[in-house]
């Protein structure tokens, strides 16, 4: 399964991003092979419907589960659209420990 995190920076280290269509990075966990990988949004500079871009970028990554604190109208169509499933959290927290709240307790979060 993946489970996706917008983050402020290049590690998992890093603090959640508050948004999520202009989240600057997506942070990828495989709970599978326990790997994690964080990537760039391409549609963080976008002019305008970055949230429905940002959901088609979660769903070519094969994400599941997002963990985000909030989201934007369009993005939360376009997510139920998508079925992945959005966990809100408390954005005061780095990336992995949004992660390990999750893994820790799957229905609730932070």
């Amino acid at each position: 399964m993946i489970v996706c995190v917008p983050s402020r920076g290049l590690t998992v280290d890093s603090q959640m991003d508050d948004r999520f269509g202009r989240a600057a990075y997506f942070a990828f966990f495989d709970t599978d092979t326990n790997t994690a990988r964080v990537e760039p949004n391409p549609h963080a500079g976008g002019s305008g419907g970055v949230g429905p871009m940002a959901v088609q970028f979660l769903v070519k990554n094969n994400v599941q589960i997002l963990i985000a604190p909030r989201l934007g109208g369009n993005a939360d169509e376009a997510l139920k659209a998508s079925g992945i499933t959005v966990i809100m959290q408390n954005p005061d927290v780095t990336v992995q420990a949004a992660y390990n709240a999750w893994k820790a307790n799957p229905e609730n979060a932070l």
